[in-house]
């Protein structure tokens, strides 16, 4: 295996090993009544995601009924939650709506002592029918249930199974239960299911904070484990939330679930109970039924202990140990590769070259970063969450395309710097110890400033040193072991790496690019070896030339097909206050379709500013005014000064309100909840689903400031002239064929 050959070979079998081990296990059409079935599971999924039902439409409440029914057929007591909710995700913006949960609780033998709350949401994204996004995860809730009750044994804790609506709007149910509903004071944990593809293994990725003690629960509990420490810590740091976030930040632990592959579907037409991965809902259930049986016979819930590392290895079992446990394994792995080189001969030579291979770490991460960054340019392809969605759909032709690259990058790089000068007692090991020692220092400063993300790390580089001591210490059996230990190390990384390609491959491949330097410390000792063959030069430009063919073909695919198609948004904007109409896409959309609509009425197209529609660009063509109800405003002066909007009238699905002043805006409330004010010149939007109980915000703004208001209406007016029919190639995405009703007013005291 002392070859290019061998490292190339080794390499292969850690990718084959990685490819098997993320994929979601096979579903279960029949299984034993106390276990998850996702074949069970599906008469659920197609009963609740076969249209779009967004919060506010007639579908969504002819969800929230059959929903009713089926809990109530499964014996649970079934009350419901009709609230107005907010959620602020960042100031200037917020989401809000008439909301109605369901709840369904399971009585435990003891009241008296926190409950369990197995949550999920049956609202979908508009536009999207959500089998994944979240039929599943309340199918996967609801059989989660039938398990249970199949069960002879006693349940201590009660089960409160919380199924919020208005969670695409800004997690609304959740904020409507957390903060107003009376049993949010029982609650001592929660187990969330989402959903951000349609395929994969179920990932657990956010616990809460001072998760010690829950991690060890579920190391214990779930059979099939898929998680890791830096998958929690990445989701902490980015700008993400779920339902889960509401008991998170009140300081309620438990288990946030999701599986992220395929994510061309989600939020996507193309999201139904056939595009759904079976295994997937198999793999989310079977953790969810694991995690809910362990807490609800819990004697004690997890008390709070500082974060854990862990990781699920190969999904057999879970590693989890305490966050100083990650300096034993930096000392050891430091240990082993001072005593290499101390052990060494000549040492100083050694020395001078490992300094080589400690460069050469950095550099190759810098290498792969860049070609990836470089690969996504050239596929041409935009970041905008819409219109990437052609890449998404060759998402596993990007990753092939990022692992050429990879290697392309780390072969040429290692020919160039990781070459030792003959003479060296082992000239594989001076090279192989430098880049080591580059694992070792990131390792280090992981382990002081992220210990949760050290693990992806710190364990590539103690494999990597074990490989080389191995080497040195085992005769014989020496390479044999060496390799053995890096495609095993090798394997768990790239399954780590996968796991953030599909988080963020499609927009920011650099990002699991850069990570495989992982896979390169614990194959150092091969890789060190193998680039002394004259032929990686050739098999780096293979690899690259592989790399740049996919890009390109990428690039000159079609945009959409049958199984992909690619999407489309229209919507007809009328203003009756102005008598006047459009038909408006967003701008990055040029495709003929898109354009022939636009151009249908004979209108020129034109890009200008639709305040009303919060966004900037937009490509409209002037179309005959059909007739439509503008909601009615009623705007007023507090005593203090305030404004005070009132909507009334309102037919829509959603009301969308934009304050635009050059000044600043602030002391505002909406339905008497005050909520964050923008930074000074910025607007202030509200999206407010289900307007149809009215709406009331009060504000201080300047003067000169102005109210623009779009209401959205789902469906082509029927007074127009019918859109075109779409080809198998492309789809509606979000709220495309919408009505939108557009006005603008002054905000300025009556009179």
């Amino acid at each position: 295996m002392k070859s290019l050959f061998g490292f190339l070979a080794a390499l292969s079998l850690a990718l084959l090993i990685a490819a098997v081990t993320v994929k979601a296990p096979a579903g279960s059409d029949e299984a034993p009544p106390t276990a998850f079935s996702s074949g069970r599971a599906m008469a659920d999924v197609r009963r609740i995601g076969q249209v779009p039902h967004p919060t506010g439409s007639p579908e969504n409440r002819q969800v929230r009924d059959a929903l009713i029914r089926r809990m109530q057929d499964l014996g649970l007591d079934v009350t419901t939650q009709r609230a107005d909710a907010l959620y602020s995700r960042w100031p200037g913006f917020v989401g809000g709506g008439r909301i109605e949960n369901l709840i369904g609780v399971l009585p435990g033998s003891d009241p008296t002592i926190p409950a369990i709350v197995l949550m999920s949401h049956y609202d979908s994204a508009v536009g999207s029918p959500g089998a994944a996004d979240d039929a599943a995860g309340v199918a996967a809730s609801l059989e989660t249930v039938r398990a249970l009750l199949a069960e002879d044994a006693p349940r201590r804790r009660d089960l409160i199974v919380l199924i919020t609506d208005g969670e695409e709007q800004g997690l609304l149910g959740a904020d409507a239960f957390f903060s107003q509903h009376s049993m949010r004071n029982r609650v001592g944990a929660v187990v969330n299911l989402e959903a951000r593809g349609a395929a994969g293994r179920a990932v657990m990725f956010e616990t809460g904070r001072n998760n010690g003690a829950m991690m060890g629960l579920y190391a214990r509990a779930v059979s099939e484990p898929s998680t890791t420490s830096l998958a929690a810590f990445l989701y902490s740091i980015l700008p993400n939330d779920t339902d889960f976030s509401h008991p998170r930040d009140l300081g309620i632990g438990g288990f946030n679930l999701a599986f992220i592959d395929a994510p061309f579907h989600y939020h996507s037409a193309s999201s139904t109970p056939n595009t759904l991965d079976q295994g997937s809902l198999q793999h989310l259930g079977s953790q969810a039924l694991d995690l809910t049986r362990a807490l609800l016979s819990e004697e004690a819930l997890p008390e709070p202990r500082p974060n854990a590392v862990f990781s699920d290895v190969f999904g057999l079992f879970t590693l989890v140990y305490p966050a100083w446990v990650g300096w034993i394994l930096v000392a050891v792995s430091g240990l082993v590769l001072a005593g290499l080189i101390v052990r060494s001969s000549p040492r100083g030579e050694t020395i001078r070259v490992a300094g080589v291979g400690l460069a050469a770490g950095p550099v190759i991460a810098a290498v792969c970063g860049g070609l990836g960054y470089g690969l996504l340019r050239l596929t041409g392809s935009p970041t905008d969450f819409v219109m990437n969605r052609p890449l998404l759909g060759r998402l596993e032709v990007l990753e092939v395309a990022l692992i050429a690259a990879c290697i392309a990058g780390t072969v040429l790089v290692g020919r160039l710097m990781l070459r030792s000068r003959p003479g060296l007692y082992r000239p594989h090991e001076a090279p192989a110890l430098g880049l080591l020692g580059f694992g070792w220092l990131l390792a280090v400063a992981l382990q002081a400033f992220a210990p949760e993300a050290a693990i992806v790390v710190a364990w590539p580089t103690l494999v990597g040193a074990l490989g080389l001591l191995a080497a040195r210490r085992l005769g014989g059996w020496a390479w044999p072991v060496a390799v053995a230990l890096g495609v095993i190390g090798a394997a768990w990384s790239l399954g780590v790496i996968h796991g953030v390609f599909l988080g963020v491959g499609a927009t920011m491949p650099f990002a699991p690019a850069a990570l495989s330097v992982l896979v390169v410390l614990a194959l150092a000792p091969m890789l060190a070896d193998a680039v002394r063959s004259r032929s990686t030069v050739t098999v780096g430009l293979i690899a690259l030339t592989v790399a740049v063919a996919l890009g390109v073909w990428l690039r000159m695919a079609p945009a959409g097909t049958p199984e992909h198609p690619a999407p489309t948004q229209v919507f007809y904007v009328v203003d009756p206050a102005g008598g006047a109409a459009r038909i408006v896409a967003p701008p990055l959309m040029r495709d003929s379709w898109t354009q022939g609509v636009l151009t249908s009425q004979g209108g020129q197209i034109v890009d200008g500013d639709i305040p009303a529609l919060g966004a900037s660009g937009w490509q409209s063509a002037q179309a005959a005014p059909v007739e439509a109800t503008s909601p009615r405003f009623h705007i007023s002066t507090l005593p203090d000064g305030r404004y005070r909007i009132a909507a009334a009238d309102l037919s829509a699905r959603e009301l969308r309100l934009t304050i635009q002043s050059d000044g600043p805006i602030s002391d505002i409330s909406i339905m008497g909840r005050a909520v964050a004010s923008p930074d000074p010149g910025e607007s202030f939007t509200l999206r407010w689903a289900d307007p149809s109980h009215g709406l009331a915000l009060t504000l201080r703004a300047p003067p000169g400031a102005r109210l623009h208001w779009a209401a959205f209406h789902d469906g082509w007016p029927g007074n127009a002239p019918p859109l075109p029919r779409r080809d198998l190639e492309l789809m509606p995405f979000g709220a495309s064929d919408s009505l939108v009703v557009i006005g603008q007013a002054p905000l300025r005291p009556p009179g």
